[in-house]
């Protein structure tokens, strides 16, 4: 006799699932974010000065209140600089703008001062979906990458207050996305906005010309893999994207030195020559930022952010422990800059397993997205870290951890990745471990948030 067994079919999910995962991560994100956005302040909490400034918005909030024409409060930052300027000329006016803007539509509060980092920082998580999908990722681990961003710490504090680098991550993003969708010129316009922000941002250029370069070795002992990854084509898209963008990029100071003029507020020195003046004046300034004798206080070595050294208290409000004028403020909390540990934990053997699998020659079966996707990994880290490692090294450049932001999503790349090839490997004890991994980067989240970080 014939006994004959049936197979249970595997379940499949419908091709909407990864999107709809995707519109929980972005709204749980947004809310989380967005929880006490006002606070901490000092009762009763009714006029701006009473709302705490949280780390660099110090500086910020206060460059976008001289842009709206507000004098900040007497012994602030910029509190004499000439209404209407951008007291804060060693970045482009671009994000301070948008603050200014944000002051103009919704009042002189935290809500107009934090509103552009929440919505950049929502942006940053879907143009990390788009970013993976354009290099030819699977649905699923594009809703991975996009996940680890929105779980990070360091995402979470800098989504939520009114400091720059959120502002040029979302466009960074989004542009070198453009770019993997063969759109160079729309590519460009996005890196001149991400330029207009921040002026770290150009380094995705740097990620681009990585990425190319990686792409023309590899096709070189693959004929089979895409022709347009050879050198030729190669070289007129990075062309097009370098030249335009930067050009968007001088074109953008020079439209926005129209509408707030930068004034070195300690020199006491109106800008006016145009944009390259100013683009002098970025650069001379953060030329002028070093640490002979290593750093101090709250900097640290770029090599320390990848064993989370030098983590940096933005804020921290405890009621029981009064102080330094703080002790009339609510909520408790504790504002650190700190990437998820689970994250960080996986990145290096994730950098590590990317750079092994597009070193070897393409294995049977594996698609030139895969390897792709392992090179945008390693390019996006190379391009993005090593600038600062070289400047701290080279000129004892001051660094901050918090300069990570533009680093991470290559470090959310390569933990997917990593993450991805194991989970395919089907065995149940791994899977089970990553299970557990991926609690810990959803407690690290909860932990390490602003108001449960204190206790």
């Amino acid at each position: 006799m014939t006994t004959v067994v049936s197979r249970v079919p595997r379940m499949t999910l419908p091709t909407w699932a990864p999107l709809l995962v995707l519109a929980v991560v972005s709204v749980l994100s947004l809310g989380a974010r967005g929880y006490k956005l006002g606070e901490p302040c000092q009762s009763p909490c009714t006029t701006a000065s009473e709302h705490t400034l949280i780390f660099d918005e110090a500086y910020y909030v206060n460059a976008a209140r001289v842009i709206a024409h507000i004098r900040p409060p007497s012994g602030s930052h910029y509190d004499e600089s000439p209404l209407g300027s951008d007291p804060n000329a060693e970045h482009p006016q671009g994000a301070k703008l948008i603050m200014a803007a944000a002051i103009e539509l919704f009042g002189d509060g935290p809500f107009a001062w934090r509103i552009g980092s929440l919505l950049f920082g929502s942006l940053a998580i879907l143009a990390m979906y788009a970013l993976v999908r354009a290099a030819g990722g699977g649905p699923w681990s594009a809703v991975g990458a996009a996940t680890l961003m929105a779980a990070d710490n360091l995402m979470i504090v800098h989504g939520r207050i009114a400091t720059l680098d959120v502002y040029a991550l979302a466009p960074m993003i989004a542009g070198v996305a453009l770019y993997l969708r063969e759109r160079p010129w729309l590519a460009a316009v996005a890196l001149a906005i991400a330029d207009c922000m921040k002026e770290v941002a150009p380094y995705a250029l740097l990620v681009l010309g990585l990425l190319e370069l990686g792409r023309v070795i590899v096709s070189a002992r693959d004929p089979e893999l895409p022709r347009d990854w050879h050198w030729a084509p190669a070289l007129g898209r990075l062309l097009i994207t370098s030249v335009v963008s930067l050009a968007g990029f001088i074109f953008g100071l020079w439209i926005m030195g129209l509408i707030a003029t930068p004034y070195a507020d300690s020199q006491h020195w109106l800008i006016t020559g145009g944009p390259f003046v100013h683009l002098w004046h970025i650069i001379t300034y953060a030329e002028a930022l070093t640490s002979p004798n290593g750093p101090t206080g709250i900097a640290s070595y770029p090599w320390q952010w990848m064993f989370d050294l030098g983590s940096i208290t933005y804020l921290r409000i405890n009621p029981s422990l009064p102080g330094h004028g703080l002790y009339a403020i609510h909520p408790t909390c504790a504002f650190i800059g700190i990437i998820s540990p689970p994250i960080l934990a996986l990145a290096i053997p994730g950098l590590a397993f990317c750079a092994y699998r597009c070193a070897r020659r393409r294995a049977p079966g594996q698609s030139a997205a895969d390897v792709q996707l392992g090179l945008l990994a390693v390019a996006w880290f190379i391009g993005t870290w090593l600038p600062y490692e070289l400047q701290s090294a080279l000129d004892s450049r001051t660094s901050y951890i918090y300069y990570m932001i533009v680093v991470m999503p290559g470090i959310y790349l390569a933990v997917t990745y990593l993450v991805s090839q194991l989970w395919r490997l089907g065995r149940g004890w791994l899977r089970g471990a990553i299970g557990v991994w991926m609690v810990c980067v959803i407690a690290a989240a909860v932990l390490l948030f602003p108001v449960v970080a204190a206790f």
